[in-house]
């Protein structure tokens, strides 16, 4: 697979996905608020955190064993020609350990550090329409850098499995 057929399979188009459905709920959840607080009057920053685990962590459960059945049939992502993400070196091939690690990566390397900035820029309210385009942003940006590790991992125990590792 080339790095770009990668991305634009791997990353980008569930990046696009999660984002919708990210904007999508936080639109019904917020389009009529007139103002959320980093901390207050809404707290956007808890929300950031606890999707910035969440988000990854459910992705997981889903990829994990769906691409163990795709690589048992063959039909996985060809990966020989990548080099493997940086953070597949932190990450579990277990379902559970997997879920809890992928969780506190996004939690804290997405929902962590947008928040740290955000607090730099002075906690800025935001209307709630434009906060649901801020969380579909959110929602791409953790998959565009976290779905690669997961890809790898999810691979990477399937493989395992079929060299008896």
């Amino acid at each position: 697979m080339k790095p770009a057929q990668f991305f634009l399979t791997q990353q980008l188009t569930p990046g696009l996905i999660n984002g919708l459905i990210n904007g999508l709920i936080a639109w019904s959840m917020h389009r009529h608020t007139a103002a959320l607080g980093l901390w207050t009057q809404g707290a956007y920053a808890i929300d950031l955190m606890a999707t910035g685990f969440l988000l990854p962590a459910i992705s997981w459960l889903i990829l994990r064993p769906l691409l163990g059945r795709q690589f048992r049939q063959g039909t996985a992502p060809q990966l020989e020609a990548l080099p493997p993400p940086k953070l597949l070196k932190f990450m579990p091939r277990g379902l559970w350990t997997g879920t809890l690690v992928i969780g506190l990566m996004g939690m804290t390397l997405v929902g962590g550090v947008c928040v740290v900035l955000l607090q730099l820029l002075g906690s800025p309210e935001i209307v709630g329409s434009d906060y649901a385009w801020f969380k579909g942003v959110f929602g791409l940006l953790l998959t565009l850098i976290l779905q690669p590790t997961m890809v790898y991992a999810a691979i990477d125990h399937a493989q395992g499995l079929v060299d008896g590792a």
